[in-house]
């Protein structure tokens, strides 16, 4: 281990603001409850008739892995490096102390038969799922779908009425609908997560229902809806180090108060969002509710906002009691309460129609208890902004005084600010900044490269699992444009017969990101955040050569590694596949340099073994 780790980069003060309070969750009681090497029986999918030729339906060998392998426990569900094609939807119900090993890339095909979801996990305890090789994605071609109006609409992996789990080192590409979706969770963590949606709506990032204890960091979100949503009901939920680029930013509800029980209220309390880097987004934070009810119907409450950092965001804090223009029926609202928003910068695009504070609180039932501290905020166009507040009572900028005693009546106020905030520096583009992606033409999915390296190993490797595989000898690792920090990587040698199974050690350091740096192999990188507006110039390490920052976009060229896009339909980029991969038509939009296979020699696809552990 390296005993030194020296990061060259000024800091910004964003991340030097003191934390206006802690949030309730308890970071030692958030994942899976054992580790992955305790989960050494290997169900590989090639073992139950998967097979990574992007055609065989994936959805019965995951099925049949689990019910016939995994779902007893001390197991791992394995579906290695490759392509492959899910036609069914996939659900897990019950079972606990498994892992799922995704370390290829999964593509949802457009006529397929999903209601609603791709893979779901439901009842389940003590569950992790992760990618040991930056390979292991999701994409749900939604292109193919909104060409053809298929009506696809599943969303990519859930998880239903679950705890202690853990998700963390995968891609999501392209969903029809929603990404990554959590609902009546527990002690639940999500961290190293990169998502690429589509420029429109209804394509959520994260959407997050927490029972109690929930952790979410270090995840980039590109779509143009939520990056994460908090729904409700939540509680006692840290969501931090969040990278949203081009989407609608960060969100809780949107909740009604109208035509609701006590049961189904909305109730939202003890929610965290702390560093969170917004790259043109249409807000910064959105609070979304509909009127209805009797008086205060439901609640958003005891929760913090800070370290919010934009660059040409649409909107910054943006709450809205009346949202999409709902007047009626205008006899109660959900009562938002004691809501911190500290530390605030960055521009708005115009600070005049859409000030860095817009509030539209509910006539029947005002804002109590906000803080509104430390905005240095201006804007790109326009001379002046205008902070705006409805019915809001509190502290700082545009809020209102109460009297104790005294009944609430309804304001409206607006501060004018003609001139910077004192100190202001405006911001630069980030380098991890990139333009929206399309709607009618494929996703990339390994590129840009993903911020950060995997956690772990894995427990499973592709020489050691199937009796259905041959990996020749060679370096198994993302490919190299795909990792920004320490790879893994390690040769593997099958005997042809063998029965015996490797499990990889495993290891879990978690780290942050690294944009633009390699690393030993052996370093691990400690808690210290790069921030998002500082160009990351060189990482010096000891034993270890610097390198510079990347450029903000990056176009396949050269060559082109294995599982890479190499054609297809709208593609433009450039280069060849490596060799000993050839570049395949999976469909037409879409080619992939796959592995060669030779004649007389074993490919990935012989058997070795009739023989099953």
């Amino acid at each position: 281990m390296l005993s030194k780790l020296l990061f060259v980069v000024p800091l910004a003060a964003l991340l030097l603001s003191p934390l206006t309070s802690a949030t309730l969750v308890d970071k030692r009681s958030v994942g899976a409850l054992t580790p992955l090497s305790s989960k050494t029986k290997i169900c590989n999918v090639l073992d139950y008739g998967a097979v990574a030729d992007n055609s065989t339906d994936l959805g019965p060998a995951i099925k049949s892995a689990f019910s016939s392998c995994a779902i007893t426990g001390g197991a791992t569900i394995y579906i290695p490096p490759g392509s492959y094609s899910l036609k069914t939807s996939v659900v897990l119900n019950k079972g606990s102390a498994y892992a799922l090993q995704i370390d290829g890339l999964i593509n949802l095909t457009s006529d397929g038969s999903f209601s609603g979801n791709g893979i779901v996990i439901e009842n389940a305890s003590d569950v992790e799922v992760f990618s040991s090789n930056a390979l292991g994605a999701i994409n749900g071609q939604g292109y193919i779908t909104r060409l053809t109006s298929s009506g696809q609409n599943a969303r990519l992996f859930r998880f239903i009425s679950c705890t202690s789990i853990s998700i963390h080192d995968l891609i999501f590409v392209d969903s029809p609908t929603f990404h990554l979706v959590f609902n009546s969770v527990s002690n639940m963590e999500a961290y190293h997560i990169t998502i690429r949606g589509p420029n429109m709506g209804g394509t959520d990032g994260i959407d997050v229902a927490c029972a109690d204890n929930c952790y979410l960091h270090h995840i980039t979100v590109t779509n143009r809806d939520e990056c994460v949503c908090v729904k409700s009901p939540s509680q006692n939920v840290l969501i931090e180090d969040i990278y949203c680029n081009q989407s609608g930013g960060m969100s809780i509800g949107s909740l009604t108060a109208d035509g609701v029980t006590s049961d189904t209220a909305a109730a939202v309390s003890n929610i965290t969002m702390r560093n969170i880097y917004i790259y043109q987004c249409t807000q910064m934070l959105m609070i979304k509710t509909f009127p209805g009810g009797t008086g205060a119907t439901g609640y958003v409450k005891d929760s913090v906002f800070e370290n919010f950092w934009a660059y040409d965001t649409t909107y910054g804090l943006d709450i809205d009691q009346y949202w999409e223009s709902h007047k009626t029926p205008n006899t109660g609202a959900v009562a938002l309460s004691n809501l911190t928003f500290n530390n605030w910068t960055g521009t708005v695009d115009n600070g005049v129609s859409r000030g860095p504070i817009v509030i539209r609180g509910s006539d029947i039932v005002p804002l109590t208890d906000i803080t509104l501290s430390n905005f240095s905020m201006w804007t790109v166009n326009q001379k002046k902004i205008l902070n705006q507040c409805k019915n809001v009572y509190g502290t700082g900028c545009c809020a209102g005084t109460s009297t104790a005693g005294a009944s609430l009546t309804t304001f409206t106020t607006t501060a004018t600010t003609t001139s910077p905030p004192a100190g202001f520096t405006s911001p630069t583009r980030p380098i991890w900044g990139v333009s929206d992606y399309g709607t009618a033409i494929p996703i990339p999915v390994y590129t840009p490269a993903v911020f950060w390296s995997p956690v772990s190993s894995g427990v499973a490797s592709p020489s050691s699992t199937s009796t259905k595989t041959v990996v020749k000898t060679s370096s198994v690792s993302a490919p190299a444009s795909t990792t920004t920090g320490a790879s893994n990587s390690s040769s593997y040698v099958v005997a042809k017969n063998s029965t015996s199974l490797a499990v990889a050690v495993v290891t879990t350091t978690k780290s942050t990101p690294i944009v633009g740096a390699t690393t030993n192999s052996s370093a691990k990188v400690g808690s210290s955040s790069i921030p998002a507006t500082s160009k990351l110039t060189s990482v010096e390490v000891a034993g270890s050569e610097t390198s510079s920052a990347p450029s903000s976009t990056v176009t396949n060229s050269g060559t082109l590694s294995e599982y890479y896009q190499c054609g297809g339909q709208g593609w433009t980029g450039t280069g060849t596949c490596e060799s000993g991969t050839t570049c395949v038509a999976q469909n037409e939009w879409y080619s992939q340099c796959l592995a060669t296979t030779t004649t007389g020699a074993e490919s990935e696809l012989d058997d070795v073994s009739e023989s099953r552990m």
